[in-house]
């Protein structure tokens, strides 16, 4: 483990060394949430409740889903691990004494948690911007629930690029699958929409898949909203997470035999 802590290290000394990218960074999700003020203003127009949420509680929903986006930092690592494989560099995870799967899931959170300060503070500002519609936590046990469910939504979709990576040992572009699934998780999570406008069968499919609580549970938690799905959404995310993680270690295993090390 104290390898893979270093590992960590190293890679938030990294994004300490480019903070002018990564403060640009931090705001571009939150162009969603001006983009859904305006929206949903007009959608509001003669109505107090879409959904289960007042206007306040819908534009808090898209602030919060912004925050968990931010966190994640594994989707721009799928381009940098799949242009190692196809340029031959991919070896260095050969000849070190790390499992590539521990080193990209290790690198993944020690990004998030530096960019977790600032998008707080990013968050902050908006929230100050929108003061009269924003609502503020209340400090309970839901919120403790929502954080455990959003570190482990947060794994999930590490895993989740880690495999999409590995799809580079077999093809030598791997675009399409890449925005394929990021286009699936931003409809399936909620980030584009409340899943609770869908319909309630549908909603019920979706509850025993990871991606229903990797951000609209965590925000409808905040909200208080969902709190009876707390438990469930940590078994279902424990599950799938153990389920990614040996099917990471199976894919690599096998893929990595396609692998000459000479590039594309």
């Amino acid at each position: 483990m104290r390898k893979y802590l270093e590992i960590g290290r190293i890679s938030l000394k990294t994004q300490m060394t480019y903070r002018f990218d990564v403060y640009i960074g931090s705001l571009m999700p939150f162009i969603r949430v001006f983009l859904a003020y305006f929206l949903w203003r007009m959608m509001y127009t003669g109505k107090s409740v879409i959904g289960g949420m007042t206007f306040g509680m819908m534009l808090t929903y898209y602030i919060v889903c912004a925050f968990i986006e931010r966190l994640e930092q594994s989707n721009g690592m799928v381009w940098d691990m799949a242009g190692e494989i196809r340029e031959g560099k991919f070896s260095k995870y050969l000849v070190k004494p790390v499992s590539p799967l521990g080193h990209f899931v290790f690198t993944s959170l020690a990004k998030s948690l530096y960019i977790l300060f600032i998008t707080i503070v990013a968050v902050g500002i908006i929230a100050l911007i929108y003061s009269k519609e924003f609502v503020p936590p209340v400090l309970s046990i839901n919120l403790l629930y929502a954080v455990i469910i959003t570190l482990l939504g947060l794994v999930f979709i590490i895993l989740l690029n880690y495999l999409t990576a590995l799809l580079a040992f077999k093809y030598t572009d791997i675009t399409g699958w890449h925005l394929i699934k990021s286009n699936m998780v931003d409809f399936l999570s909620g980030a584009l929409l409340p899943l609770s406008l869908l319909p309630l069968w549908m909603q019920g499919i979706m509850k025993f898949f990871p991606f229903y609580y990797m951000q609209y549970i965590p925000a409808s938690l905040y909200l208080g909203l969902k709190t009876d799905e707390a438990i469930l959404g940590i078994v279902i995310l424990v599950i799938w997470n153990l389920f990614l993680w040996f099917l990471a270690e199976a894919a690599y295993n096998r893929f990595r035999r396609l692998y000459e090390g000479v590039g594309a």
